[in-house]
């Protein structure tokens, strides 16, 4: 029998509910053979359909609730512990490498302010010498897949300028005007200073600083104190638990709850 549950999501739709059901996942998921490069659309074209309940376009998501949605899957069909290959221990200095068990819980999560509206601006006072305001926006899921797949942003090899294409993306409007991705790519290039550029980036990192850290907390395997850290994406490698991840969250619910396992108590798996 399937099992589901709610999730309330971080950002406010006027077209997609606040409140999602979510619901493990068929046997033979989709999961099992999606690589990196396909993790998304896969997700958004394949599994969402068949794992959430209400019908909305998923791809209008923000991405922070695309990734805070496949944390909330992997957790209900794989439960929360997850193998990592390195934990840096900031304490001692130490990186420790080999595999130890974490738990995705003790992945922190910024939520959106109550009265967030997606319209974010920063004004010409904080640039150097560039006089007008830029209005930016948290990018949704489709937007961020179109800023990775856009070929105006490959360099002569072919290579994306990711960073620079997601910040393209993410300006609406220059000085009032509203602007088109390929419109901000020749703004910025033409008339921003390098100082004011690095500016801009800083501050577009500020303000949408919001949903899943990229890691979380655990226990150092060398100086056992609390504070170390780790590292887990939400990509293809998210939903590829080891056996002894599933043992052990098959221990932990026999037990009563999910406890977060220490990295020196796990041991090499």
């Amino acid at each position: 029998m399937g099992v589901s549950e709610k999730l309330e999501l971080l950002g406010h739709y006027s077209d997609i509910p606040s409140t999602i059901t979510i619901k493990s996942l068929p046997t033979a998921s989709e999961l099992d053979y999606v690589g990196a490069e396909d993790f998304e659309t896969t997700m958004l074209d394949k599994i969402f359909p068949t794992a959430i309940e209400e019908d909305f376009n998923y791809r209008n998501l923000l991405e922070i609730d695309f990734q805070w949605v496949c944390r909330a899957l992997r957790i209900l069909n794989y439960g929360p512990y997850f193998t990592t290959n390195r934990i840096y221990c900031p304490d001692c200095g130490e990186l420790s490498r080999g595999e130890y068990k974490v738990d995705l819980m003790n992945i922190d999560c910024i939520p959106l302010p109550e009265n967030f509206t997606n319209t974010l601006t920063i004004d010409k006072s904080e640039f150097m010498d560039f006089n007008k305001s830029i209005t930016i926006h948290l990018l949704t899921i489709n937007e961020a897949l179109m800023a990775r797949n856009d070929p105006m942003f490959n360099d002569a090899t072919g290579r994306s300028n990711l960073e620079f294409a997601r910040m393209c993306y993410m300006i609406t409007s220059i000085g009032g005007d509203k602007k088109s991705p390929v419109d901000v790519m020749s703004a910025l290039n033409t008339s921003l200073s390098p100082a004011d550029y690095i500016l801009l980036k800083n501050k577009v990192n500020e303000l949408v600083n919001y949903g899943l850290r990229m890691g979380g907390k655990t226990r150092c395997p060398k100086c056992k104190r609390t504070e170390a850290t780790f590292i887990a994406l939400v990509d293809d490698r998210f939903f590829r638990p080891t056996v002894g991840d599933i043992l052990e969250w098959r221990n932990s619910r026999s037990s009563g709850g999910n406890k977060n396992i220490p990295a020196d108590k796990a041991g090499t798996v």
